[in-house]
């Protein structure tokens, strides 16, 4: 029997991401877009201090160093799942609530988008060459690592124009 590919995992953790909006609705779903962006932000920022800290290179309080044997990705993956968990669940960040016709489909697009933002942004923050990889071998991985921009930018422009639909209360 064959190895399961990149190709399902990738599609079963956008399905996880699209149920998982779904349970959310879409105040949560769109609290955690933006938190994935503040993550995105922060974690450039502030990555290669933590990575320095993780190495020995950087004390905490002129006091507190840790030397692990952490990779750079692995800094970056965990900070910035850790700033998404932490904003989405208590940083007070909330979507106005929406009925009708279009919530449905909006829960469903900003899910998926969502999820794409996240997934795309863990690609990126891998090495090039394990990026290649990963291309070389997943149509999907492909889809995901090469369109990273519109990943970034896809989520804003729906937001924008799902406003447009929006009637204000």
């Amino acid at each position: 029997m064959p190895a399961p590919s990149w190709d399902l995992a990738i599609t079963v953790f956008f399905l996880i991401g699209i149920i998982f909006g779904y349970i959310l609705q879409r105040e949560k779903i769109i609290a955690t877009l933006l938190s994935a962006y503040v993550a995105l932000v922060v974690t450039q920022i502030f990555a290669g201090n933590v990575f320095d800290f993780f190495q020995g290179n950087r004390t905490l309080f002129n006091q507190i160093w840790v030397k692990a044997n952490s990779s750079p990705f692995t800094i970056r993956v965990v900070l910035f799942l850790a700033i998404i968990a932490l904003l989405s669940a208590k940083g007070g960040i909330q979507g106005t609530k929406s009925k009708g016709i279009l919530s449905p489909i909006e829960i469903l697009g900003l899910s998926f988008l969502t999820t794409g933002l996240i997934l795309s942004t863990i690609f990126y923050f891998m090495p090039i060459e394990t990026r290649e990889a990963f291309m070389a071998s997943s149509r999907m991985a492909t889809l995901v690592i090469k369109y990273y921009p519109a990943w970034v930018i896809a989520p804003v422009i729906a937001l924008v124009a799902l406003g447009f639909f929006r009637k204000s209360d």
